[in-house]
C-alpha cells in the first residue's frame, strides 16, 4: 500500500515539477483569468430563456463569437511576430475584459451581435500569443506536457466558475455573471503585465546556419498541405467538441429541463477530472511515446460522448456524456495544440499558431450556427448522430496523418 502511495506521490510530483518560471506565470494569468469564466458558458442559455430569442438566433449571435474570435486569433498572430507576445497578451485581456462588461446592457439583436463579435476580437487575440510564448520557453519534446499544464490552469479555474456561475444566473441574474467575467480578465492582465516586463527568451538548442536559412525561406501555414490537412482535422474535432458547451446545455435545460445550477455542476465535473487526470497521465504518455494511440482513442470517446443523449431523460446521462467527454478531451486536446508549436517555424511562430487558433475560431462561428439550426430543423436525435459522424472524420483524418504528425 505504501509503495503505491509513494508510486503515485512520484507520479504527480514529476508531472507538475521541471516547469520554468515563466510558464508560472502563464499559468497564475490563466488561472486568474478562468476562474471568472462565466458568461461563454450560459451564453445561449441567456439568449434563449432571458433574451428569447429563437435557437437560430441563439445560434447566429454565439457565431458572433466564433467571427470575432477568427479575426482576433488571426490579427493576434500577426501582432505576437511583429510586437511580440507580451504585448498581445496584456491588450488582449485587458480590452477583452471591457468588453465583457459592456455586453450586458445590449439587448437588440444588432448590438449583441456588434459586441460579441468586438469581445472576441479583443479577447481572443491572446490565444497564438501565448501558445508562441510556449516555445520561447519550453524545447519541443515537451510542450505537450507544457500545454496539459496550462491545460490544468484552465480546468482548475472552472471548476468552481461554472457551478458559481449557474447558481449566480438562476438566483441573482445575469449581470453579475458579466461583471466577474470582466474583472477577472482586467485583473489578469494586470497580473501578466507586471510579472512579464524582464523577460528574455531561453535558447534551447543551437541551430545551423542551414537550418536558419530554412526557417527563413518556410513556407507560410497556407501553403503547407501537410498543416493545412491537420487543421482540417482539428477544425471537425473542435466542431462537434465545442456543441458541449454551446447546444448541449441548451438541450439540458430546454429538453431535460435541468436548469443553471445543474447545468454548472455537469460543466464543473469535467473540471475536477482534467484537474486529477490529465498531467500525470500526459506526462506519462509522452513519456511512453503513444501519443498516437492516445489521441485515436480520445477522439473514440469524444464520438460516444453524444450518444446518451439518445436515451429517455436521466441526469446521470448527462454526468456520464461529459465523462466520456473529458476523458477523451484529455487524451486529445493537449497534443493537438502542442503539434502546430512543433510543426511551425520559428520566424513563422505567430502565423502558424493564428492559423490553427483561427481554425478553432471558426467552430466558434459554425459550430453553434448549423449546430442549433440544425437541431431546430431535425431534431437533437439525428444532431447527436451527425456529431458522431463528423468525429469519425477527424478520427480517419488524424489515423492518415499520424506518422507524420506526431
Amino acid at each position: 500500500m505504501s509503495n503505491a502511495l509513494t508510486r503515485s506521490f512520484q507520479l504527480y510530483k514529476n508531472a507538475y515539477t521541471g516547469h520554468p518560471r515563466e510558464v508560472w506565470t502563464i499559468f497564475f494569468m490563466t488561472l486568474i483569468n478562468r476562474m471568472g469564466t462565466m458568461v461563454l458558458l450560459f451564453l445561449t442559455v441567456y439568449l434563449t430563456t432571458v433574451l428569447n430569442f429563437t435557437l437560430p438566433e441563439a445560434g447566429l449571435l454565439a457565431g458572433a463569437f466564433g467571427l470575432g474570435s477568427l479575426s482576433g486569433s488571426y490579427l493576434g498572430g500577426k501582432l505576437t511576430d511583429r510586437i511580440g507576445a507580451n504585448h498581445v497578451i496584456t491588450g488582449s485581456l485587458f480590452l477583452g475584459g471591457l468588453m465583457l462588461i459592456s455586453l450586458q446592457f445590449a439587448t437588440a439583436f444588432a448590438s449583441l451581435y456588434a459586441l460579441i463579435f468586438t469581445m472576441a476580437l479583443f479577447g481572443e487575440a491572446y490565444r497564438p500569443a501565448m501558445t508562441a510564448s510556449v516555445a520561447d520557453f519550453v524545447p519541443p519534446s515537451k510542450t505537450g506536457r507544457t500545454m496539459a499544464f496550462i491545460r490544468l490552469a484552465i480546468n482548475l479555474g472552472m471548476t468552481a466558475a461554472p457551478g458559481i456561475g449557474g447558481f449566480i444566473a438562476a438566483t441573482l441574474g445575469y449581470k453579475y455573471l458579466f461583471w466577474i467575467d470582466g474583472l477577472t480578465c482586467i485583473t489578469a492582465a494586470v497580473y501578466f503585465w507586471l510579472r512579464s516586463r524582464k523577460w528574455e527568451k531561453r535558447v534551447h538548442t543551437t541551430e545551423t546556419e542551414a537550418e536558419l536559412a530554412a526557417k527563413a525561406t518556410a513556407r507560410p501555414p497556407q501553403k503547407n498541405r501537410l498543416y493545412l490537412q491537420f487543421l482540417l482535422a482539428s477544425f471537425l474535432l473542435g466542431f462537434c467538441f465545442i456543441q458541449w458547451f454551446q447546444s448541449v446545455p441548451v438541450f439540458i435545460k430546454t429538453e431535460w429541463g435541468y436548469d443553471e445550477r445543474y447545468i454548472g455542476i455537469i460543466m464543473a465535473l469535467s473540471c475536477v477530472l482534467v484537474t486529477l487526470v490529465e498531467m500525470p497521465l500526459i506526462d506519462s504518455i509522452e513519456k511512453s511515446n503513444k501519443i498516437q494511440a492516445a489521441t485515436l482513442i480520445g477522439l473514440v470517446l469524444i464520438a460516444l460522448s453524444f450518444l446518451p443523449f439518445l436515451l429517455p431523460k436521466a441526469l446521470w446521462l448527462c454526468f456520464l456524456g461529459i465523462t466520456l467527454l473529458t476523458m477523451g478531451e484529455i487524451l486529445v486536446l493537449p497534443f493537438n495544440s502542442s503539434i502546430p508549436l512543433n510543426m511551425s517555424p520559428a520566424g513563422k511562430r505567430g502565423e502558424y499558431m493564428a492559423w490553427y487558433w483561427m481554425s478553432w475560431s471558426l467552430t466558434h462561428v459554425l459550430g453553434p450556427t448549423i449546430g442549433l439550426t440544425f437541431a431546430s430543423a431535425f431534431g437533437f436525435p439525428a444532431f447527436w448522430l451527425a456529431l458522431c459522424g463528423l468525429v469519425g472524420l477527424s478520427w480517419l483524418l488524424h489515423w492518415r496523418l499520424a506518422d507524420r504528425i506526431f
